[in-house]
């Protein structure tokens, strides 16, 4: 993984103080309690950083370390993640495992490899035995070579390759006096290296989680489930989130950003506005039709009202929903209560002869079209009238065979 700092795409270079690595690792941590929250029974919350960075009291503890380097023998975030869990308030016997979970593979030479496999004793002596080569020499030929420390993803202290340190933490975990709640840690202990960088790591829970989102939206909603991890009111109340508080959050996010949404996505048209062109306008087929009754001035909203159609359409199609069935109802429906609605206006104006008079009585008609309740699109809630009028106009371009078929604004034959 590129450095935090190398990715960044600005006109300067970072500077010492930059510590946007630390905000990748809080991320990333974010994201991992997000994982844990998908797991959580009802009854059960999750604390971050109260007990460690991940905690689900009475079932796991979680340190998660997101680093480049390789997790030797002598890394510290090996020997300074067992030494938190030697704290004498630290409740090791309550949980069922404690997890090491990092991005860093272990060291070609490293003798952590196989520690899912080994018992708690055996875990122990190769400790020591790593201890014991750590007394006579900081690097022992069983020890790989040390890596040039990369400082955007290292934080400030803890690069663990420093003889001093590493064996001042050696000294403390395997101390007899630690021994009884070494044993206890040792008992419950898993690494899980290998794990993938934040950029993989969002990859793959979009993939696992987000399938029923639409695909143009997925960002916004991890970005919005991430603020609610970070929100002022957990972090205040000491950063614990309840299965019920995150499920409700889920709720929410789902409602606001499913491929079947229950309400109409709300859009600004404002945008679209600089894209009417009136010159390009004026020779099609929907806009002659407008103005053969007579308004100017009723062309560009119209103009806009079509555009925000076929550019929802689109949209939507292109975050995979399928509404191709529904529309062709919608534009199905909306064409035949038009020819009713017509008729029963061409009825009214029995009668009038004059042109004036029955380009005022269309436009009034037009004008009442627009106006009329709006149908819900594909059981969408609160559907946009401006998507609905758009559709008009989207059938009054059409230009069928049958003439009598036809979308039409006036008021005569």
């Amino acid at each position: 993984m590129p450095p935090p700092s190398k990715q960044l795409q600005t006109d300067t270079q970072a500077l010492p103080v930059d510590a946007t690595a630390l905000f990748v690792a809080l991320q990333y941590q974010l994201l991992v309690a997000v994982e844990q929250c998908h797991d959580l029974m009802p009854g059960e919350c999750l604390w971050i950083e109260a007990m460690g960075d991940v905690t689900v009291p009475r079932k796991t503890q979680i340190e998660v370390k997101h680093y480049r380097d390789k997790l030797t023998d002598s890394h510290q975030n090996f020997w300074n993640t067992i030494r938190n869990w030697l704290h004498e308030r630290f409740d090791r016997k309550s949980y069922k495992s404690l997890v090491l979970l990092t991005t860093q593979e272990f060291g070609a030479q490293s003798r952590l490899k196989d520690w899912n496999n080994l018992t708690a004793v055996q875990r122990l002596e190769r400790m020591q035995k790593i201890g014991s080569d750590g007394a006579v020499a900081p690097q022992t030929q069983m020890e790989e070579p040390a890596e040039p420390e990369d400082e955007a993803v290292q934080t400030a202290g803890t690069t663990a390759r420093k003889p001093s340190k590493a064996r001042a933490l050696q000294q403390v975990v395997l101390a007899p006096e630690s021994r009884e709640a070494l044993m206890e840690v040792l008992e419950r202990m898993l690494i899980i290296p290998g794990e993938d960088a934040l950029p993989e790591l969002i990859d793959s829970y979009k993939a696992r989680y987000l399938r029923a989102i639409r695909p143009s939206l997925q960002q916004q909603y991890l970005d919005d489930l991430l603020g609610f991890m970070f929100s002022t009111e957990l972090v205040l109340n000491g950063w614990k989130i309840s299965n019920e508080a995150f499920t409700a959050k889920l709720t929410d996010l789902h409602s606001s950003y499913s491929k079947h949404p229950p309400e109409f996505p709300f859009r600004d048209l404002r945008p679209l506005e600089e894209k009417v062109d009136l010159d390009e306008i004026r020779p099609m087929l929907f806009a002659r039709k407008i103005l053969e009754i007579g308004d100017e001035k009723q062309l560009k909203r119209a103009a806009l009202h079509r555009l925000f159609a076929l550019d929802t359409i689109s949209e939507l199609l292109k975050d995979q929903i399928p509404i191709n069935s529904p529309l062709q109802l919608y534009l199905h429906n909306h064409r035949s209560n038009h020819f009713v609605e017509r008729e029963a206006a061409i009825l009214d104006c029995d009668g009038l002869r004059d042109d004036a008079a029955l380009k005022k009585a269309s436009l009034r008609f037009y004008l009442a079209r627009l106006k009329a309740p709006t149908e819900p699109f594909c059981a969408m809630a609160n559907t946009m009238p401006e998507f609905r009028n758009g559709i008009y106009h989207m059938l009054a371009d059409e230009n069928p065979k049958d003439k009598e078929k036809e979308f039409h604004w006036k008021l005569w034959e």
